[in-house]
């Protein structure tokens, strides 16, 4: 049988979470005897590299924005390998490999990996890389979006989309799970039965710190006076250091029941500290995040963005688990509604009912099984709206019965 020939291409492997899902994906792809495959970095030295560590990988080593060599290259790359199939996450790399695999044969795939971009916010250069793609989208050969969210928003843009289709993220359900964490709160100073909130995000102002101070410090006050557990909110995450001097502005007496603790490494080992995942964000795609901490048991609360609402519906209704961006009432209700099952059965149900939901629904192995049919089926010249009626039915197949 003969292989499929991959080409991944991003521009460096620094923490975020597109580079930790083309990693994953380049890790599953490379266990495939059907698939030869090749990893290509513009940038190396980011911290995720260590990762890919036994996988062909050749870094391109960009200079810097005066340094155009790169592109001849990515163009040998390209044409020393001849993949069937260039799948790029990210802007820059899905310029430059519809670019540099011109009139090499190969398809050549568009990975978007966001939403609700602000533009304004956008520098130069960002923009002229956001409108460039725009013209180039109708060349791709597919484009492959983490969320319906990204494909409306590329589309309501004036994006060419038509050969887009959604391939949802997928978790490490081995890396992330329950585990033992009664030392470990020990050691961070939680108390053993405190009820924890916990949020994972950059402190970027997409995903409203100010939101999740100002819930907090009501949520604490709450349990105050209703005499029960004590409640602990904790935060992973880069910090940045003005949002964070908001937030403790914010918080005033009650910051001691929060613990800003920055970003993490290994960061599953400290999902299941949470009894919550809390997204505040008002922006986002597919928020990786909530089903990392889903895997972990903890129960989600979410703004409803982007696939959020997809990610943490799993039909429960003892609690309420959807509030709408920015609105601070809603999302303090559903904090209470769900401390109110402290200790309960119910709550031991829903941390349960939570990992099953991305076991069954939000698997690596989907992700995989899915990028890999859409990328052999485009090498084999299947039509796109063919490929989408092929996964549609797929998809009806696999979908958990209510």
């Amino acid at each position: 049988m003969k292989k499929i020939k991959i080409l991944l291409a991003i521009r460096s492997l620094n923490f975020g979470g597109a580079e930790r899902q083309w990693v994953l994906l380049a890790q599953e792809l490379a266990k495939r005897s059907e698939v030869d495959l090749r990893l290509c970095t513009l940038y190396g030295g980011g911290r995720l590299e260590y990762e890919i560590t036994g996988i062909p990988h050749i870094c391109l080593h960009k200079k810097g924005r005066k340094d155009i060599g790169f592109l001849l290259r990515y163009r040998k790359v390209i044409k020393d390998f001849r993949p069937d199939c260039i799948y790029a996450f990210m802007p820059e790399m899905n310029i430059f490999s519809l670019f540099c695999g011109a009139f090499l044969g190969a398809k050549v795939v568009f990975g978007f990996r966001s939403s609700a971009i602000n533009l304004n916010n956008l520098s130069l250069a960002s923009k002229l890389y956001f409108y460039t793609q725009k013209l180039l989208s109708r060349f791709a050969d597919a484009i492959l979006c983490n969320s319906y969210d990204a494909l409306s928003f590329y589309q309501k843009k004036g994006y060419y989309m038509k050969k887009a289709l959604v391939v949802y993220n997928g978790i490490d359900t081995t890396r992330f799970h329950p585990r033992e964490i009664t030392r470990f709160k020990k050691e961070l100073g939680i108390q053993e039965d405190a009820f924890v909130f916990g949020i994972v995000a950059r402190m970027d102002k997409v995903k409203d710190y100010p939101l999740f101070a100002r819930t907090a410090k009501e949520m604490i006050e709450y349990s105050r006076t209703q005499q029960g557990v004590e409640v602990t909110f904790i935060s992973l995450g880069k910090c940045e250091e003005r949002i964070l001097k908001d937030c403790l502005k914010i918080l005033g007496d009650t910051q001691r029941n929060v613990l800003f603790l920055g970003a993490k490494n290994d960061v599953e080992a400290y999902y299941p500290l949470f009894d919550c995942i809390l997204s505040t964000s008002y922006t986002e795609s597919f928020s990786n995040s909530i089903a990392e901490g889903m895997a972990c048991g903890c129960v989600p609360i979410v703004s409803d963005v982007g696939e959020s609402k997809a990610i943490a519906d799993f039909g429960q209704n003892a609690y309420a688990f959807l509030f709408s961006p920015k609105d601070d009432k809603s999302a303090l209700e559903c904090l209470k509604s769900l401390y109110t099952l402290q200790h309960s059965d119910k709550l031991e149900s829903l941390k349960a009912q939570s990992r099953a939901q991305i076991v069954e629904k939000f698997s690596v192995d989907s992700m995989v099984c899915t990028t890999l049919k859409i990328l052999t089926s485009l090498a084999q010249s299947v039509s796109i709206e063919i490929l989408k009626v092929e996964l549609h039915n797929n998809n009806e197949t696999k979908s958990p019965k209510d």
